[in-house]
């Protein structure tokens, strides 16, 4: 039953790619950081949590049961993020 997530090495410079703002729904944003080689997420009125890596662009929380994929465009550029919780599937655009 309990499932074992291995963690990834995922390179600075595209943990870096995966920073900014995202727009889940008008009133409510994730903000994605990068600090010393590690994924950091902050949502509207909750504190920040760290992510961690399960695949170079899929993180899990320790915290609570979510997981966040981040998107690319067919140019590789980081275009947003899907974050899965509680059964719910819910896209967030990067806002630039």
């Amino acid at each position: 039953m309990g499932e074992s997530i291995k963690d990834v090495e995922v390179p600075v410079a595209l943990l870096k790619s995966y920073e900014g703002k995202y727009e889940l729904a008008p009133t409510f944003h994730i903000v994605i950081t990068e600090k010393e080689g590690r994924l950091f997420a902050q949502a509207t009125a909750q504190p920040q949590f760290e992510l961690f890596p399960s695949a170079v662009n899929q993180f899990y929380f320790k915290i609570v049961k979510a997981n966040v994929v981040f998107n690319a465009n067919s140019k590789g550029k980081i275009e947003s993020l899907t974050l899965f919780q509680n059964g719910q599937v819910v896209p967030g655009k990067k806002m630039e």
